[in-house]
């Protein structure tokens, strides 16, 4: 017969705690998933149990909003993102790193002072260059402005003050140029960090809504942020299809971090193999 001892009394209520936080963090995604069955009044109204509304609910979604092409377009838009946005800025920050220059912490500060500056003080000249080269309601309105992140930029530069300078010595010893040593030297050596800052640049621009909303004009290059944006009116809110959007929204970015979860925290302790 066990015996509560007052080494186990702290211990069972941190189980508590540990349980009721894991509660509310999970409560959320329970009751969208149930409400993707209700109808809007059963929604607003609370309630828990599973209805019969599901159908209904997602033919909305993809018959009045257009559910799979606004998902094909946020999901272009965040991958080209990622795949030029991180060559970008893995050159900038191995550039800050492994090549000395007088002005280099200089012009690396004036880099981060970016990071204070809020997003809304640029919208005006940034949406009236884009106008200017005739890219609005274009993916690509979303996609150049968001290439280059400051803060990934950092994010990167920490990584590769930990990867041996004496390698890159060494291959410029063999002959071999600078991309060369980047791609087959330092990147294989990196995945971890690389990985985490396209989980960083992927999350980032696919919830992004401000820009989107601004930039883009016609249903068909909406994106489903714009897609949650238009179910909510004045008068009503299409609760049952927003849930369904926002489900359908939530895929990517749960495979995302299930599948490069260890390249994601490995990425974030900084680490180099």
């Amino acid at each position: 017969m066990s015996m509560v001892t007052p080494r186990s009394i702290p211990r069972f209520f941190l189980w508590v705690g540990l349980c009721f936080w894991a509660f509310l963090s999970v409560f959320p995604f329970f009751w969208m998933a149930i409400g993707t069955t209700l109808n809007p009044n059963d929604v607003v109204k609370g309630i828990l149990v599973p209805g019969n509304e599901f159908l209904t609910n997602f033919d909305k979604a993809t018959r009045n909003y257009n559910l799979p092409q606004q998902f094909f377009n946020s999901l272009f838009i965040a991958t080209m993102t990622v795949l030029f946005g991180v060559t970008v800025n893995a050159l900038a920050a191995y550039g800050f790193e492994k090549f000395p220059s007088k002005f280099r912490e200089a012009m690396f500060g004036l880099l981060l002072l970016t990071l204070i500056m809020p997003q809304i003080a640029i919208v005006l000249p940034l949406f009236r260059e884009i106008a200017f080269f005739g890219l609005l309601d274009t993916s690509f309105a979303i996609i150049l402005p968001f290439l280059m992140s400051a803060f990934v930029i950092f994010f990167l530069r920490q990584n590769f003050k930990m990867f041996p300078t004496e390698i890159i010595e060494a291959g410029r010893m063999d002959g071999a140029g600078e991309l060369t040593i980047f791609w087959k030297l330092a990147f294989p050596a990196m995945k971890a960090s690389f990985a985490s800052a396209a989980i960083l640049m992927f999350i980032a621009q696919w919830n992004s809504y401000l820009w989107p909303l601004m930039t883009i004009l016609s249903n068909e290059n909406k994106t489903l942020p714009l897609a949650m944006g238009s179910m909510i009116s004045a008068y009503t809110v299409e609760y049952g299809g927003l849930m369904v959007i926002i489900c359908v929204s939530l895929l990517p970015v749960l495979v995302l971090f299930v599948t490069m979860q260890k390249q994601f925290v490995a990425g974030l302790m900084g680490s180099v193999k």
